[in-house]
């Protein structure tokens, strides 16, 4: 299936937002496991040092990958903001169905 300029744009758009959410999300909630971890590796006895040092370092690097993917989805943002300008799509695009996903509007229209 192939897709027009407008239609291009406003999936891109509304993918592009879902997938920097999610990215933060991942980022936010894998920030809270390292907490977490911490605070359980320095209060819960009986816990081996080395086992817990190695499961911080691995969440660590889980941290740190997710700031990476979040400077490249940056990046890429930036990337396909410079196409739409040159292709002329716009900043903001509409999704043309963008009024067919809420059953509120459906509902609107059928009353």
């Amino acid at each position: 299936m192939s897709l027009d300029l407008p239609t291009a744009t406003a999936r891109i758009a509304r993918e592009l937002s879902d997938s920097e959410f999610a990215i933060a999300d991942a980022l936010a909630k894998s920030t809270a496991l390292l907490h977490s971890a911490a605070l359980a590796s320095r209060d819960v006895a009986g816990a081996p040092d080395l086992e817990s040092q190695r499961a911080l370092m691995r969440l660590q690097r889980i941290v740190g990958g997710l700031i990476d993917v979040r400077g490249e989805a940056n990046r890429a943002h930036g990337q396909l903001r410079k196409i739409a300008i040159e292709t002329g799509a716009g900043e903001e695009p509409t999704c043309p169905d963008d009024g067919f996903t809420s059953a509120e509007h459906v509902t609107t229209i059928v009353a």
